[in-house]
């Protein structure tokens, strides 16, 4: 009897932690403080559980996001043409409801940003 009431309550908890899991799926607006002055982006964001994909759109193009998001951390990597060859981009954020902030590192340097969802 112990066991099924024991049972019973670690799915229940188990429900109910997924229920209150928070999404960053959506459209987000970034306000990032680039090495050369503000940038504006957005990006569109889509959630498989802890699997983070999407598009983020800036003054330099469009690029495909893949990436993870546990606790309330998100961590994004992708890929932009720059004067000499590609860049690898990495963002983590930390959310907080329809709000982030964060570092992005350039691989050349580091700016920090702001995010509201849409």
């Amino acid at each position: 009897m112990f066991r099924t009431f024991a049972a019973a309550t670690a799915l229940v908890v188990a429900l109910g932690s997924s229920a209150l899991a928070q999404s960053v799926a959506g459209a987000w607006d970034l306000a990032i403080n680039g090495p050369e002055g503000p940038i504006s982006a957005t990006a569109t964001l889509k959630q498989d559980g802890e699997k983070v994909t999407g598009s983020i759109d800036t003054p330099q193009g469009a690029a495909q996001m893949t990436g993870t998001y546990k606790g309330k951390t998100l961590n994004l990597a992708f890929t932009i043409p720059g004067p000499n060859g590609n860049l690898d981009i990495k963002v983590t954020g930390e959310v907080d409801g329809a709000s982030m902030k964060g570092m992005i590192d350039f691989g050349m340097g580091m700016a920090d940003f702001t995010a509201k969802k849409k």
